[in-house]
């Protein structure tokens, strides 16, 4: 494994679920075949809406990232601005000013990745 951290900025929504999905897919993978040091993934505007609604495989998906052990976060003001906090943090997924988590990963010497 290398010591390379990754984070996903996952912004697609419904229009481009597969594409969100893809993303999604691939933090999960990088996570559980070890190949990166750390995983994070950030939910950003239209896929904070997407995740709120509901949906079976993209809740599956979220589960699977879960249990990996993939931190991930959504955009709190999108979150509030929009009231959908509460399904997002049903779903495990914390609430943070979204500016601050990736200035806070770039810092950290995380590569950003965009779906």
């Amino acid at each position: 494994m290398t010591e390379t951290k990754i984070i996903f900025i996952i912004s697609s929504g419904l229009e481009q679920k597969e594409k969100a999905l893809t993303g999604l897919r691939m933090a999960i993978n990088m996570k559980q075949k070890n190949r990166v040091s750390d995983v994070r993934v950030l939910f950003f505007g239209p896929s904070q809406e997407m995740i709120a609604k509901g949906d079976e495989m993209i809740d599956g998906m979220l589960k699977e990232a879960t249990d990996a052990g993939i931190y991930k976060t959504a955009c709190v003001f999108i979150a509030d601005n929009k009231k959908i906090s509460e399904p997002l943090k049903s779903k495990n997924i914390n609430l943070e000013p979204a500016g601050e988590v990736l200035a806070k990963a770039l810092q950290e010497g995380y590569v950003p990745i965009t779906f």
